[in-house]
């Protein structure tokens, strides 16, 4: 894919004078870890980008690496309906060498418009199926139910269930549609090579689900009730899901909104949630992942557990091969606590990490999977290497300034 778009954007600049750069921006990037710290999203306000360079329109733009080569980016706008230019983020993504604490990059402001970075991320509301919402980049796929499901329109496939679902994907090809186009039986086999839906969720919590926590039960919202698909790629997908409200302990209720930012390259997804309920006193969220009952020839899951309760790890193994699911807290979030839930009639059960949450107030964290036949990772030791290094780059963020 980047070899694609910056022989595209090179033969744009070869074209003449009318693309010539206007003057640019540099960008420089510092960080505090010794290690490397491959496909590292970098996330830019536009703010600052506007603040040094007032002229910088989309589609404009050509970022280059510390050594001069144009690496795809792509600006992205929540707001479509809008007067004037108002953006959102400049996103790229660059892989620090171990050691690699400072780069330092070239912004070119082109007086045409670059050709458009093939798809590496995809997000869609899905009616034809019940009011799913499904995402994906070059590295796994996700989805979740929608309201429909949960009516008599579904029939025997009714289900009341907010929890995220997984779908590992052996290519990095987007396969959404050409999945839900095979039907539901077809895209739970691997017949074609390229993955399958190998996850089950019911009305468990998944991979990285929520819910309200009174200390011995957990309260779950209904169905989403609305997506809202802001952003589409190449590099950057963004959409909102809004659940309505759902009765929690002592005959209250929240509701919720949550916003997924999913970036290309990475196995995990950004996720904030804000709930909304009356009072000013907090409520206890439950972030959770799912653990399934074993079948007869499987090994036991492993469970394994940030002792600060940062972030939690389960490694599970069946005829599908091995998958590992993972949640991971922000940065700007206090643990208070960890729960294991009871099975359901099925034998899944939720691992839930506990936070407090007030009314309009964020709770950010990360959701993330990874298949053993994906390529990307061979066991749950790769695996678990893979979610410290993401929770240790979530406590020790980027440092970027833009200057002319």
């Amino acid at each position: 894919m980047k070899t694609a778009f910056a022989g595209a954007v090179v033969g744009v600049l070869a074209m003449g004078t009318s693309v010539a750069a206007a003057a640019g921006a540099t960008i420089t990037i510092t960080h505090d870890l010794d290690t490397a710290r491959r496909a590292e999203v970098v996330s830019i306000p536009f703010t600052e980008i506007a603040a040094v360079l007032p002229e910088a329109r989309m589609y404009h733009l050509v970022v280059r690496d510390p050594k001069g080569k144009v690496i795809p980016s792509q600006i992205t706008n929540y707001e479509h309906d809008h007067r004037g230019v108002k953006y959102d983020d400049l996103v790229f993504s660059y892989d620090f060498k171990a050691g690699e604490k400072r780069a330092t990059f070239t912004l070119d402001n082109l007086a045409a418009a670059t050709p458009p970075d093939p798809p590496c991320v995809y997000a869609r509301f899905i009616p034809e199926r019940f009011d799913d919402m499904a995402w994906e980049n070059d590295r796994i796929a996700h989805r979740t139910y929608g309201a429909t499901l949960n009516t008599p329109a579904a029939t025997f496939e009714r289900l009341r269930g907010s929890g995220v679902d997984v779908w590992g994907k052996r290519v990095t090809y987007p396969i959404v549609d050409r999945w839900y186009q095979k039907g539901h039986d077809q895209f739970h086999k691997d017949g074609e090579g390229e993955g399958l839906d190998l996850y089950s969720i019911g009305g468990a919590r998944g991979d990285g689900g929520t819910g309200i926590w009174d200390g011995a039960k957990l309260w779950t919202s209904d169905n989403f009730a609305k997506a809202t698909v802001m952003s589409n790629g190449p590099r950057r997908a963004a959409f909102t899901l809004d659940y309505a409200a759902f009765e929690i302990a002592g005959g209250a209720s929240t509701s919720s909104v949550k916003r997924f930012t999913v970036d290309c390259g990475v196995n995990f997804d950004q996720v904030s949630e804000t709930f909304s309920f009356a009072g000013d006193k907090p409520l206890t969220a439950a972030v959770g992942l799912t653990e399934h009952k074993k079948g007869a020839n499987d090994p036991d899951p492993i469970l394994t557990r940030d002792p600060d309760n940062r972030w939690l790890s389960l490694w599970e193994e069946n005829g599908d091969g091995g998958l590992g699911t993972a949640i991971i807290l922000g940065k700007d979030v206090t643990p208070t606590g960890y729960a294991k839930g009871e099975p359901d009639s099925s034998g899944k059960l939720d691992h839930l990490l506990m936070v407090k949450v007030y009314d309009k107030g964020p709770l950010n964290y990360s959701l993330g999977a990874g298949w053993n036949r994906s390529g990307q990772f061979t066991d749950r030791a790769s695996w678990e290497a893979y979610v410290k290094d993401a929770a240790a780059r979530i406590q020790h963020p980027l440092t970027i300034r833009v200057t002319k």
